[in-house]
């Protein structure tokens, strides 16, 4: 166990937050949890091209608290959406925070998970009563300065037939030592209620970021998600869409370039839970240089999902010799009156594209 992630960390950390029992109880198991489990081995299918067992805990120091405080417009407070830090919604609303704070993402997933919910510095809980529509997008930013770590958590309810678009914004200048960053997205659509959640990664280039999002959608309900990771040294992103009610649907968006030795992985999940639902998946990204990308996704079909349409497609350019993209799409359907179909491209630039563009006077690197 490295020593700068120990027991005294996770306790100063809750003392410093003022947060109640319950809270600093959970800590405790997550950091029980924590203090057994190996990093992931990489003959697991979820990490099978990701080998993180030489990652190092030393050379990250634990968070310090912190209370995100998202943009709300004033209209939404007045139609009853709460939007609060996790802890003054300990305070303020803690039967809301009890039933939904960490309920989707298990804190054994993998040690990243375990180790979000230990040191858990930066919470946001969104909440949406039914039929209310939010017309302006809001918006949080975490941010990292001078080195560090930040675990921020964010948990999204939106209630029937009620609507959101939720912005998550990570960003940090160059630091002059290594950063951390393990985060957890929740979000549950009700019966419905339409949901967009966009991720903007822009960290820099000392963060090692590790998130794992998950979505879960009631009946006719609507989630759109977007993955944007454009920053970091090496980023980890889990996004999951759970689909749980009859009828309904999932779009995932992502997005990703890579340079130098930057280093991406991607993993998702459309697990169809219920008859007649529809997702649909397009994660397009390119890398050069040095850098290295990973994709892996599953279309995951359980017994008696009848009427599923699932697509998954991801697209990837390498715009030099020495830069690597991989992905693994995969099926297992467990019904039989599907339409699922998947398909998966790594290439470089057709040079009959690119002397197209420099043929009207573009150089080669902005035609690329």
């Amino acid at each position: 166990m490295p020593d700068t992630f120990t027991e005294d960390a996770w306790r100063r950390l809750a003392d410093d937050l003022g947060e109640p029992g319950w809270l600093a109880q959970r800590r405790q198991h997550a950091y029980e949890v924590f203090a057994k489990l190996e990093l992931p081995d990489p003959k697991g299918e979820e990490w099978r091209y990701t080998d993180v067992r030489g990652f190092d805990f030393g050379h990250f120091s634990p968070p310090r608290p912190s209370r995100a405080e998202p943009e709300v417009p004033e209209g939404a407070l007045r139609r009853g959406v709460v939007v609060s830090d996790l802890w003054s919604a300990a305070e303020t609303h803690p039967d809301l925070l009890r039933e939904h704070f960490f309920t989707e993402v298990p804190v054994d997933e993998h040690i990243f998970t375990a180790l979000h919910g230990a040191f858990l510095s930066d919470g946001v809980l969104v909440y949406v009563p039914p039929g209310v529509e939010v017309e302006v997008p809001l918006q949080t930013a975490r941010v990292v300065e001078g080195g560090g770590s930040i675990f921020p958590h964010t948990t999204i309810v939106v209630d029937e037939n009620a609507s959101l678009t939720f912005v998550d914004r990570f960003s940090s200048p160059e630091l002059e030592r290594a950063a951390l960053c393990a985060g957890v997205v929740e979000v549950e659509a009700r019966r419905g209620a339409t949901v967009n959640y966009i991720s903007l990664q822009e960290w820099g280039r000392q963060v090692h970021h590790f998130q794992t999002q998950r979505f879960t959608g009631g009946r006719d309900s609507t989630v759109r998600s977007l993955a944007v990771n454009l920053g970091s040294a090496f980023a980890r992103t889990q996004v999951e869409s759970v689909l749980r009610g009859e009828g309904s649907f999932s779009e995932m968006l992502g997005l990703y370039f890579a340079d130098a030795d930057q280093h991406f992985a991607q993993r998702t999940l459309q697990s169809h839970n219920a008859p007649h639902a529809t997702s649909d998946l397009l994660y397009k990204g390119a890398v050069k240089e040095k850098a290295r990308s990973e994709y892996s996704g599953l279309i995951k079909v359980l017994p008696g999902a009848q009427g599923t349409d699932a697509y998954q497609a991801n697209r990837n350019l390498e715009l030099s010799e020495g830069a690597i993209a991989r992905s693994i799409p995969q099926l297992e359907i467990e019904a039989n009156e599907v339409r699922c179909t998947h398909g998966a491209t790594v290439s470089p630039v057709e040079e009959e594209h690119l002397f197209y563009l420099m043929s009207r006077g573009i150089d080669r690197v902005t035609a690329q």
